[in-house]
């Protein structure tokens, strides 16, 4: 990203929703069970409506809209949630997020203050997911969606009751 000058960066923010988007679309195809499923749902919205927030930034400044990407990961990941357990995995995605993190934080650092509100809203965003598998790698279930929901104007239904989403 140090190549890259504001305003093109900002297609770092929607390239890495477009590939949450087809990360989590993947895995809810795969989960384990009706909790996992919709916790994965869940990130697949967030990725789904960020996605959609961030494209009107990108237009404003003549970066591409394009969605094309490779998506060779998508099987490394699937395997990962297959072969591993539940707070395994979500450990497994705390590196890869504090990453995200800090090139979001670069990026709001260099941006225009007119877009700091959406620059600011993409370090919560992915602030939100990492609180998610901190809390679920340590099996502190109760509550670990909250910061991700809060951010949800069209949140899915939630479980069942007794279902400890």
């Amino acid at each position: 990203m140090d190549d890259l000058s504001y305003p093109e960066c900002t297609r770092v923010l929607f390239e890495s929703e477009i590939l949450g988007e087809a990360v989590f679309r993947a895995l809810v195809a795969e989960a384990k069970n009706p909790r996992e499923r919709y916790h994965l749902g869940t990130l697949l919205q967030l990725e789904t409506e960020t996605k959609a927030r961030l494209r009107p930034l990108l237009y404003k400044h003549g970066v591409s809209l394009d969605e094309e990407m490779d998506f060779s990961l998508l099987d490394i990941v699937s395997t990962t949630y297959r072969d591993s357990t539940w707070p395994e995995f979500a450990a497994a995605n705390i590196p890869v997020l504090e990453d995200f993190i800090s090139r979001f934080e670069a990026i709001a650092k260099i941006g225009d203050d007119e877009d700091r509100d959406i620059l600011d809203s993409m370090v919560r965003h992915e602030s939100s997911i990492l609180r998610w598998a901190t809390m679920e790698s340590e099996g502190r279930t109760d509550g670990s969606l909250d910061d991700v929901i809060e951010q949800l104007v069209w949140p899915l239904p939630g479980l069942s009751e007794g279902s400890n989403i």
